[in-house]
């Protein structure tokens, strides 16, 4: 049994102080193995935002797994944001814009979906298309999981997801792929993926953990406990200082 914790949409420089030392002793009651973050560290990819996530880093208590989002680019310095847009990430987070992991229950792979051509709109380079296509090109008996910022699906009132998130959808039907894990919206809400009434593979769109402009009007993470292909999903919701399990969702994949 293995628990991976998605968090994602922290937005340092713009988040909430006090959400984070209950979320801290949540943790040590989940003893996650993995922690991956969907992106957007930073409100505006300043360096004093990144060292206020440096320092959130140094908290958690397991391998974390990092991929950019579209706040982690410069907004307003458009010399910076067109020429060198992930150059303080890759000083003060991570040389590379990709991050992995696999033991012999899962498979993690986390790719950049972050663009300084689009404000707000996703969209993958031919490298990660390539990275995704090669490191799931296989069936096997692990769990796989993918994680990357924006969305993939529209909301009411809520837009801004991956370009061409159809086709994407279409190759998730045929891939390996069991979870995929994203945020951007600040909107928790999960996703089944089907092919011929079988469920394929599930979306779990993250809430944000820490900012206070939240679309579904809570802070939130996902908890994933996996056995193999067996996995559940507890989406955690913060509420007067501590966080409870709102919604729990169970899949056996193939």
């Amino acid at each position: 049994m293995m628990r991976i914790v998605h968090i994602s949409d922290l937005h340092f420089g713009l988040h909430v102080d006090a959400i984070i030392e209950p979320f801290l002793e949540h943790l040590k009651g989940i003893r996650p193995d993995v922690i991956i973050i969907s992106g957007d560290l930073t409100h505006r990819a300043q360096k004093k935002q990144y060292y206020l996530f440096q320092n959130f880093l140094r908290q958690l208590p397991t391998p974390v797994l990092i991929v950019p989002g579209n706040h982690d680019i410069p907004l307003f310095n458009f010399l910076e944001r067109f020429l060198s847009p992930f150059k303080k990430y890759k000083k003060y987070v991570s040389k590379e814009l990709f991050s992995h992991f696999e033991n012999e229950e899962i498979s993690i792979l986390g790719v950049n979906s972050a663009t300084p051509y689009r404000i707000k709109n996703g969209e993958f380079s031919q490298e990660a298309i390539h990275r995704i296509q090669t490191y799931f090109s296989k069936k096997n008996q692990r769990l796989n999981i993918l994680f990357f910022h924006h969305n993939l699906y529209q909301f009411s009132g809520m837009h801004h997801p991956l370009n061409n998130a159809e086709r994407f959808i279409q190759y998730l039907q045929q891939s390996p792929i069991h979870l995929v894990c994203t945020g951007h919206l600040h909107y928790a809400n999960v996703k089944n993926i089907t092919q011929k009434d079988k469920i394929t593979s599930a979306i779990l769109h993250a809430g944000s953990l820490l900012s206070p402009r939240k679309k579904d009007n809570h802070n939130s993470f996902y908890i994933i406990q996996t056995d193999k292909l067996h996995c559940q999903v507890d989406l955690q919701v913060y509420h007067e200082n501590e966080f409870l399990t709102e919604s729990t969702y169970s899949y056996v994949f193939e």
